[in-house]
């Protein structure tokens, strides 16, 4: 396997906190901490694909809802939809909740 997604990481943990880009990915620091120390017992395959999903663009994540927005905003708006679910009365809130249940970026 290629490691451009292991340099994507380690850039994207350089210059800020390990749990923020754990946040962004849906794992833990540890996780990425073993990652990125090369210690990680597991398959690191899952956590490849969202590596180049979400930062692999270098400029943002495709959202069919809002358009193009920051791995940030991404990982507020699934956990804001998870929290809400179907009982928002907005039209928008419960277009991200359905378009946020069917994401492939946070739901593999």
């Amino acid at each position: 396997m290629s490691e451009v997604w292991l340099e994507i990481l380690r850039r994207q943990t350089a210059n800020r906190s390990t749990a923020a880009a754990a946040r962004e990915l849906g794992v833990s620091p540890t996780t990425i901490s073993l990652v990125l120390s090369g210690k990680y017992g597991a398959s690191t395959d899952k956590i490849e694909r969202r590596v180049m999903r979400i930062y692999g663009a270098g400029d943002g994540i495709d959202c069919p809802v809002l358009g193009r927005i920051t791995p940030l905003k991404c990982v507020e708006t699934w956990e804001r939809a998870g929290r809400i679910g179907s009982r928002a009365g907005n039209p928008r809130t419960i277009r991200l909740y359905k378009a946020c249940l069917k994401c492939d970026l946070r739901n593999n």
